[in-house]
């Protein structure tokens, strides 16, 4: 057999398509977790899978002629997947941090792509026409097609850039309201977040390229660059960006801490004003001491005012105006003063100062190792073995 079904570029394409459709209906209908984060994963994927099968219809050797001949409106209907990809990040993203998608009136900016969309079909269906219902490949072989490309390069690019500083500020702000953010690892989320928004521009600029060159020197000039192994290395990125998001995340993200969304808005902002009485400061104080709730290394400034029925806004207002520090420094002061008093012990002597760290609320050798030093000068060894040593000689 001397034909060729398919070149090494269709290949890359039809493995990205599979393994995401794959790994979306494995996401979709069989894990079963807690909370929407699968559920958008999934989603997310199943727009990669759309992604591929479009530019295969539409470029793949072995599939165009066919696809036209058989199938004319898969062009109309996985061009959706393209406009749906960001605001799917987007939500994906927003499922990892936070506990609950909490929507505000701000965020109907996620039906944009929707609009664009339905805009587009009707601009179609009402000045392209094609025999066998082909009007969206008349659309896309249009003298300006480029422009609409301009338009979803950068919607798509922009929900990315959205996705981004939503981490950036939940990596600001989960300091004031958990108790170990030291132990919270976001990078590979953020990482892929950056690649989306790398393969975005990476498209738009290529397209900037030919746009400005065909307007300014002319299709001979056009002809003297190959742009289809820019997109060709498009296709690859995303083979990269797929296997990356598969690795780190089809298992549930434990390695970040999901908060509310409205108390990480609401502990980022300090009032100036003295919403809190004397006697909430003496409580917050009392029940520290007696209860001593920072002995749960999991804990959270939600828990933290379910106990003392404050709301986590008051409560971070009262922390932050009345100790001058904020949530983890708050409780780090206690923590350090009780994993100080174990290793001063005698009868605690046999055990170890990562089992005493533990015991004390810390979850992380290395952070707990690095505040103890950073707050005595010492490493808790030394401090044990100073201290231990002074009382033998006492």
């Amino acid at each position: 057999m001397k034909t060729i079904l398919f070149n090494s570029h269709d290949i890359v394409l039809l493995v990205v398509f599979y393994i995401c459709l794959l790994f979306a209906a494995i996401t979709l209908f069989v894990r079963r977790d807690s909370g929407t984060s699968h559920l958008w994963l999934g989603f997310f994927l199943l727009s990669q899978a759309g992604n591929s099968a479009y530019v295969l219809a539409l470029y793949g050797a072995a599939f165009h002629d066919w696809s036209v001949e058989n199938i004319p409106a898969i062009f109309a209907t996985l061009e959706f997947s393209f406009w749906l990809e960001g605001p799917l990040l987007l939500l994906y993203t927003r499922s990892a941090l936070y506990q609950q998608l909490n929507f505000k009136k701000q965020d109907l900016i996620l039906l944009l792509p929707l609009c664009c969309y339905v805009m587009t079909l009707v601009i179609v269906q009402t000045n392209f026409k094609a025999e066998h219902g082909a009007n969206f490949l008349i659309f896309l072989s249009s003298e300006h097609i480029q422009y609409y490309e301009h338009v979803r390069n950068l919607i798509r690019a922009g929900f990315g850039f959205w996705a981004f500083f939503t981490i950036l500020h939940y990596q600001r702000h989960i300091s004031a309201a958990y108790s170990n953010p030291d132990s919270v690892n976001y990078t590979w989320l953020k990482m892929l977040v950056i690649g989306f928004i790398f393969l975005k521009m990476w498209a738009e600029c290529y397209l900037l390229m030919y746009t400005l060159i065909s307007e300014f020197f002319g299709a001979s000039v056009i002809n003297l660059i190959n742009f289809n192994v820019m997109g060709i290395l498009e296709n690859y990125g995303q083979l990269v960006l797929v296997s990356t998001l598969l690795f780190f995340a089809l298992s549930d993200p434990r390695n970040i801490l999901r908060v509310s969304r409205e108390t990480l808005d609401g502990v980022a902002k300090t009032d100036k004003r003295n919403i809190y009485s004397q006697e909430q400061v003496t409580r917050v104080s009392t029940h520290m001491e007696k209860q001593r709730p920072y002995l749960n290394n999991q804990l959270k400034i939600d828990d933290l005012a379910k106990q003392l029925s404050l709301s986590p806004k008051l409560l971070s207002n009262l922390i932050n105006r009345e100790f001058e520090v904020n949530f983890f420094e708050y409780i780090n002061q206690y923590r350090l003063k009780e994993v100080s008093a174990y290793l001063i012990d005698p009868e605690m002597a046999e055990q170890s100062v990562i089992e005493l760290a533990f015991l004390a609320g810390y979850n992380s050798k290395s952070s707990f190792n690095r505040l103890f030093k950073l707050e005595t000068g010492k490493t808790p060894s030394q401090f044990r073995k100073e201290n231990l040593l002074l009382g033998s000689v006492i």
